[in-house]
């Protein structure tokens, strides 16, 4: 399983002619298309569409995770129990069955919660709260979306230069 929503960029500027002339600077120096770009106006309601490449992209990631990471849970769970059936206390020999199912379980739930935490990328969160922020300041807002840690660093490099602050995640 990939993930294919890896970085985003945020940056923060006073005015639209040196938002524009950031955004122009990515353009002309990542290689990145227009299409990862973004620019925010001031109170602009619908920033988040602006955000977020492609909501269906997003969904399909989520439920891949869950999905896989719930299935390794339960393979793990009965692993454990297997091992724990032959070489573990007197109680977990005595009921293989029982131990197998309460890991399982366990394992399932547990994959379930680690993969609502890669799901929910805790990291974007500097780069959404700025943008929101800003946008209600009165400010405008250069949004990139990048498609490797490598280019995520390449774009915040180049919007150093120009804004007035600058919010990245990996």
């Amino acid at each position: 399983m990939s993930n294919n929503i890896s970085g985003k960029v945020s940056a923060i500027y006073t005015d639209e002619i040196k938002a524009r002339k950031g955004l122009k600077a990515v353009l002309d120096n990542s290689g990145l298309s227009s299409t990862a770009v973004k620019l925010v106006s001031p109170h602009d309601n619908h920033f988040d569409k602006k955000l977020v490449k492609d909501d269906k992209q997003v969904g399909s990631f989520m439920l891949k995770a869950h999905l896989s990471f719930a299935i390794f849970g339960v393979i793990l769970g009965l692993l454990s129990a297997g091992i724990l059936a032959f070489y573990g206390p007197s109680y977990t020999q005595a009921s293989p069955g029982l131990t197998a199912m309460a890991l399982s379980v366990l394992g399932f739930f547990f994959g379930l919660m680690l993969a609502g935490f890669v799901s929910l990328r805790p990291d974007q969160d500097g780069v959404v709260n700025q943008t929101r922020s800003a946008t209600e300041e009165g400010k405008w807002v250069v949004v990139v979306n990048t498609p490797s840690h490598e280019k995520t660093q390449q774009v915040d490099d180049i919007l150093n230069e120009t804004a007035e602050s600058v919010t990245s995640s990996f």
